[in-house]
């Protein structure tokens, strides 16, 4: 196993906080490839490499001298049962020789604290391009079971659930900090493998069984996430959960769900949990493509400014909110009841469609719905 230069540096300047001589570390040629005095730097060393090969301390001192060395110790490292690198202490035999069993356990020590770190990257990396590649409708589902069982990652049936954040500032590139550390911390602990972070969302791929009913670990894990996510990107924490996929070539449709799901929480300023199939008018508002939603807001709204457009659906908003009521509408726009009504006719008159009538209020209602969509889609941050 070859040890990273950087890796080696980093362990040679810790253990210098510690000792008061100059520290090596060697790879298992004898070249020192990282050193508390650089000029050393690759450079070639008789005593590390004998090291290696009789895999015990060599001492370097008047009576012993080897090729590139200097007076010191030199103690192998050992690694899974395996010598893979000499770490070095430059100095008088008599100073270093009893520090040579406490730098060879610090220096283990901190391979292993770097190669976990290193192997949870790793881990981590994988992860997040296998959630990437389960969300694609087109990919290469051997090249998915091949990373999820490196991973030792069963798929099969799941579901999945997207995270949004409200107001999320254009531009971000990164997740917030202590996101994916949060949502790692909640997912382990329910034994959830499947998850990534971003910018805008995180995504979960819930697995089989209890986990991917109703019931089972859902509602808590819905809490836990809320509640731990929540302290790292305040309260304006959405979730979407897609519907059960019986295949991981599937998990692409659940993922759409989740986040049509979380978005139209997030459209129309809702907090919590939102399953894709109580979506109610969100299912028709979000699913009609672009190009047809737009003419429909044409076909109804065409040839009105956007501030009067505006103006309207302020009326229209108060008058859906108070159920058709002309009166408590008024009063939630402080505005006299008679001005609501004449309002009301502008509204009609413009756009050739009666809110109070009930075969027209349905297609303006709509058409308002769809404009309002339209711009959150082009502009979701701003939300």
């Amino acid at each position: 196993m070859d040890i990273d230069p950087k890796i080696a540096q980093n362990i040679v300047a810790n253990l210098k906080d510690v000792l008061r001589h100059d520290i090596n570390f060697f790879d298992t040629s004898g070249t020192i490839i990282a050193s508390t005095d650089r000029c050393r730097i690759g450079s070639w060393h008789e005593a590390a490499k004998l090291a290696v090969r009789l895999d015990k301390p060599i001492i370097v001192d008047q009576d012993h001298q080897y090729a590139g060395a200097r007076d010191g110790i030199n103690v192998p490292v050992v690694f899974n049962e395996a010598v893979v690198a000499v770490i070095g202490i430059t100095g008088e035999g008599s100073d270093v020789e009893p520090l040579g069993k406490v730098i060879k356990k610090m220096t283990e020590i901190l391979i292993r604290e770097n190669l976990d770190q290193i192997t949870r990257f790793d881990q981590r990396m994988l992860t997040d391009n296998l959630v990437n590649l389960l969300t694609l409708e087109r990919k290469d589902m051997g090249l998915a079971g091949s990373m999820a069982a490196a991973l030792g990652i069963e798929l099969g049936r799941g579901r999945a659930i997207v995270g949004r954040t409200c107001g999320g500032a254009p531009g971000v590139v990164s997740a917030p900090e202590g996101l994916y550390d949060g949502l790692a911390e909640v997912c382990q602990a329910y034994g959830v493998s499947l998850f990534s972070a971003g910018p805008r969302e995180f995504r979960v791929f819930v697995g089989s069984g209890e986990s991917a009913g109703d019931g089972g670990i859902l509602p808590s894990l819905f809490t836990d996430l809320r509640s731990r996510l929540g302290a790292v990107v305040g309260d304006g924490l959405v979730l979407g959960l897609g519907l059960v996929e019986t295949s991981a070539d599937r998990y692409w449709r659940s993922y759409r769900q989740a986040a049509r799901a979380a978005d139209w929480f997030v459209f129309t300023g809702q907090r919590g949990v939102c399953p894709y199939e109580r979506m109610d008018e969100g299912l028709v508002v979000s699913s009609l493509p672009e190009r047809e939603a737009r003419r429909f807001v044409a076909r109804v709204l065409g040839g009105i400014d956007e501030e009067r457009l505006d103006a309207f659906e302020e009326v229209l908003r108060a008058y859906r909110r108070r159920n058709g009521s002309i009166t408590r509408a008024a009063k939630d726009l402080y505005i006299h009841k008679n001005t609501m009504q004449n309002r009301l006719n502008t509204i009609a008159r413009a756009t050739g469609y009666n809110p109070r009538k009930l075969s027209d209020y349905p297609l303006l209602d709509l058409a308002f719905r769809l404009r309002a969509h339209l711009r959150f889609c082009e502009h979701p941050s701003a939300s």
